[in-house]
């Protein structure tokens, strides 16, 4: 067990240093050892989740840990799909976040966690990384959005230079969209009812809500105008969906 706890150590600070590592290079347009860092970064994650996978006799998603490491992995993919649609500084900066995200797993006391009976079930384990690759999603329309801002110094129209926004958008509605189908089965198998006036579930109906109906705002004319300032909101509500309601409420879904 001791063992297999010190490869769990080594190979997330090892994924941490490739993911650092591929930031620095991208700073330097060095864009082929960039992607082979991002890659050992991919590798070591697995070994990661791996191996919490086989002590856990358990899909590894039951902790702060492997939640923050979840986010991390998810967001790289997000960016390594994307890294051709969006420019290096977006690409740079979203990587960032998942160093944010990678990094935060240190401040936590890891131990391995086993599962409680109510976990055990496999919605619960889709409905996690369902809903981060929804972050993820996000995070990038986001930040796309951000370096979009120069536009509102000219006309409405400059922001439809952002499309990739709302199909970045509408990628994460729809893992959302399932994230909450099966949160709502598992919820239903381990409390009894498919929604709860629970902090988390309720910030989570909120941002279901209102990314749904930004993917709307290209149809409104005298909203469009918004349309970027709302996608830099959105990735405020989304670290209070994530971290506020995880860390600072007494949601059943606390950490």
């Amino acid at each position: 067990m001791s063992e297999l706890e010190s490869i769990i150590g080594f190979s997330i600070t090892a994924a941490t240093v490739a993911l650092a590592v591929a930031i620095l290079l991208s700073m330097f347009g060095r864009r082929g050892e960039a992607t082979l860092s991002l890659i050992l970064f991919t590798c070591f994650s697995l070994v990661f989740f791996g191996i919490r996978a086989y002590l856990k006799d358990f899909f590894p998603f039951t902790d702060k840990v492997e939640s923050f490491m979840t986010l991390s992995v998810l967001i790289t993919l997000c960016g390594m799909i994307y890294r051709d649609k969006v420019s290096n500084k977006e690409f740079i900066t979203l990587l960032l976040l998942a160093l944010a995200a990678a990094l935060t797993t240190f401040v936590f006391t890891d131990h391995i966690r086993y599962p409680t009976a109510y976990l055990r079930t496999i919605w619960y384990p889709i409905h996690v990384p369902f809903s981060f690759a929804a972050y993820a999603f996000w995070f990038l329309a986001g930040i796309n959005a951000i370096f979009a801002i120069r536009a509102l110094r000219g006309n409405a129209d400059g922001i439809q230079d952002r499309p990739l926004v709302t199909q970045l958008n509408r990628n994460g509605f729809i893992f959302f969209t399932l994230a909450m189908l099966f949160g709502g089965i598992w919820g239903y198998l381990a409390w009894g009812a498919y929604f709860m006036w629970d902090p988390k579930i309720l910030w989570s109906v909120i941002l279901w809500l209102y990314y749904g109906n930004l993917l709307h705002i290209d149809n409104l004319p005298r909203f469009r105008k918004w349309k970027i300032p709302l996608y830099t909101i959105g990735m405020i509500l989304i670290m209070i969906t994530f971290v506020g309601t995880g860390f600072f409420t007494r949601s059943i879904h606390k950490f």
